[in-house]
């Protein structure tokens, strides 16, 4: 039973939200207190280096934030709260998706093996194991099954051998589900996920400068004849796409959560302003005109909510389907782009400084309708749930 909870929080908007126990709330507090604390005043750093760092991954792992897709004893809600808390700070429209990189523990927990389990799952609680998924390549993109990457089974070994572009986490990861065609005469079906651990012989990178997740750590990799044990594969040979799709269905909760996260901080910080820029003797927020388009905010922001709330409730009881996640990507993420496009207009020149987070929230904001499946595969996506 969905039961509405309304709790007095430690911050200065209280809020009102189905289904969230008094735990979950708890676990609001605590992720926004490590951001607030270990993320928003190492920005800069993060920036300049291009990326998060380890020590910052390890105090994640001891505030109990890695790993959320197995600590979470089956409730994604704490996973997705994180990723509202990390869409609400300025840091998240530089670092982007690396933190809610850990969506791929899925993968591991849902399709690894007893002794893959064993040896990842504790490092990856505590930080020691940070993961990325590569899969997109640079003519390989909404079209996964056209990937070129192969890996060639070679007696006790695979031999892996193509391009990887556009990873998130892509060059400080190193733990690596990569996605290559062990059958390439098969597409789909010959399509298996490998296991690559960083310093493996032939594997390079380098990082990818992008609108936005300045310190996003996007990568390009390379695998030049890089051999890993069959050991190393993750689930059945030929198994990638069930993989994937069972992974993309939580990952599209978690962008809609961070989109939801980012529209409503944008919001707060431009009501905060409105209230007290003055234009021709009087404060902004007292024209009609900027009444209107805060108005249109909330709702846009309201409805995400309850959007992302219905299926953390479906989730749970496995009823949220490929044409859910998508109607919810693409609605968040549109949301997303039209509130931060309205706040940015109602800072003005402000507003495009690169000083104000509205300004980096706003940049960031754009990624989101291509990356992890753009709009039109979300719109085929949800045509095809309808034939």
């Amino acid at each position: 039973m969905n039961i509405i909870i309304k709790i007095d929080k430690p911050w200065e908007q209280e809020m009102t939200r189905m289904g969230y126990s008094t735990e979950h709330e708890a676990f609001r507090h605590t992720v926004r207190t490590f951001l607030d604390k270990e993320h928003e005043p190492n920005l800069s750093r993060f920036e300049a280096q291009g990326g998060t760092d380890r020590a910052f991954w390890r105090k994640a792992g001891e505030a109990g934030l890695l790993g959320l897709a197995v600590t979470g004893e089956g409730d994604f809600a704490f996973y997705a709260i994180a990723a509202e808390e990390l869409g609400r700070t300025v840091g998240s429209a530089t670092t982007g998706s690396s933190l809610m990189a850990d969506v791929a523990t899925f993968i591991l927990d849902g399709h690894g093996t007893d002794a893959q389990k064993e040896k990842y799952l504790p490092g990856i609680f505590t930080g020691e194991w940070t993961q990325a998924m590569p899969l997109t390549e640079p003519n390989a993109g909404s079209d996964p099954t056209a990937i070129t990457t192969t890996a060639i089974r070679d007696g006790d070994e695979y031999v892996i051998k193509g391009e990887k572009y556009f990873i998130s986490n892509g060059t400080g990861a190193n733990l690596l589900y990569v996605v290559a065609k062990t059958d390439p005469s098969a597409r789909g079906r010959g399509m298996s996920v490998i296991i690559v651990e960083d310093g493996t012989p032939g594997l390079t990178r380098h990082k990818i400068n992008t609108v936005g997740w300045k310190c996003g750590d996007t990568g390009a990799l390379s695998f030049d004849n890089v051999r890993v044990p069959v050991t190393n594969l993750v689930g059945k040979e030929g198994g990638a796409m069930k993989i994937m799709m069972d992974t993309f269905l939580e990952d599209r909760i978690q962008i809609a959560a961070r989109c939801l996260g980012a529209a409503s901080k944008a919001l707060e910080l431009t009501l905060e302003y409105v209230k007290e820029r003055m234009v021709s003797g009087q404060r902004v927020i007292d024209f009609q005109n900027t009444q209107f388009m805060l108005a249109e905010c909330k709702m846009d922001i309201a409805i995400t909510e309850t959007m992302v709330d219905t299926a953390l409730m479906k989730i749970r009881d496995k009823s949220f389907t490929f044409q859910d996640g998508a109607i919810l990507k693409l609605f968040a993420t549109q949301m997303e782009g039209r509130v931060l496009d309205k706040c940015v207009q109602l800072f003005g020149g402000a507003g495009l400084m690169d000083e104000n987070p509205i300004s980096r929230m706003w940049t960031a904001a754009r990624i989101q309708r291509v990356y992890a499946g753009t709009d039109e595969l979300q719109k085929v996506a949800i045509a095809k749930g309808m034939l």
